[in-house]
């Protein structure tokens, strides 16, 4: 089988509504060199019918055993992978009809680099009857430097480009009750550069209405554990440079945390 452009590693929960609206949003795009690698942490009927129904003969479909959680199948997406590019995507985010043939182009301006590009937020309520967008922003990301990453996440998990030897051999953190995508960009980014693409392609749906839809929204994610990351995340990565340590401090004497400068 040929090698696949890119390899599009696809983490799910339990929301074959979700998955299928993300599966669609991968298929409607109109460059098609690309493999699906589906990752479900808990199986059941209705999300094996989406796959079953959204799989082509190039894609995988893995359930896996153990921890519930998207680091670990993101981490056994990546040992299926085939592509020259990865691209992660969660079940509930989408891509716009585009975005691969733009992300394309711009891995072939910047050969060998980790590209991360601008992103579209739709806010919308999951409980209606009908799923409709309530309120739609663009984001762009083109002022911020790599830099700014060793403070906090700007980056999108599916508006990241991977090149396949920057993420080979690598894993995500599952031990992190949070942030694992961050950590994980911060050890690409220890030794491959990355390039803003001036391209929106990946959407980010919010529902703000019911909070607790979202993976990562219960207290576990957030407060002291997510502190905690923050500073497990600031050991395991040192600042590149001293304004770094001062934007580090800052952030977390707004969460109520002083911590000296020395430990960040």
């Amino acid at each position: 089988m040929a090698t696949p452009y890119f390899s599009i590693i696809l983490t799910t929960h339990q929301r074959p509504t979700l998955l299928a609206r993300a599966l669609a949003s991968v298929r409607a795009n109109s460059f098609t060199d690309h493999e699906m690698i589906v990752v479900a942490d808990v199986l059941d009927a209705d999300t094996l019918q989406v796959v079953a129904e959204g799989l082509q003969e190039q894609d995988t479909f893995i359930k896996r055993t153990g921890k519930a959680g998207p680091a670990l199948s993101r981490n056994q997406g990546l040992a299926h992978a085939r592509g020259r590019y990865v691209i992660f995507l969660d079940d509930d985010d989408a891509f716009l009809p585009d975005y691969l043939d733009k992300a394309h182009l711009a891995t072939l301006a910047h050969p060998g680099r980790v590209i991360y590009t601008n992103y579209r937020v739709v806010q919308e309520n999951r409980q209606a009857p009908e799923i409709k967008p309530l309120q739609t922003n663009e984001y762009s990301v083109a002022e911020m430097d790599v830099e700014a990453l060793y403070v906090k996440n700007f980056i999108q998990n599916h508006s990241a480009i991977f090149p396949r030897e920057a993420v080979h051999g690598r894993q995500q953190d599952p031990h992190l009750s949070s942030l694992d995508d961050w950590d994980f960009l911060l050890n690409v980014a220890s030794d491959t550069p990355f390039t803003h693409a001036n391209i929106v392609g990946a959407v980010v749906y919010k529902d703000y209405v019911n909070p607790h839809q979202r993976r990562g929204s219960s207290s576990t994610a957030n407060g002291l554990h997510t502190v905690s990351d923050y500073l497990s995340i600031y050991k395991k990565w040192p600042a590149p440079s001293q304004s770094v340590r001062l934007r580090r401090q800052q952030l977390l004497a707004f969460a109520g945390q002083n911590v000296p400068l020395e430990w960040l």
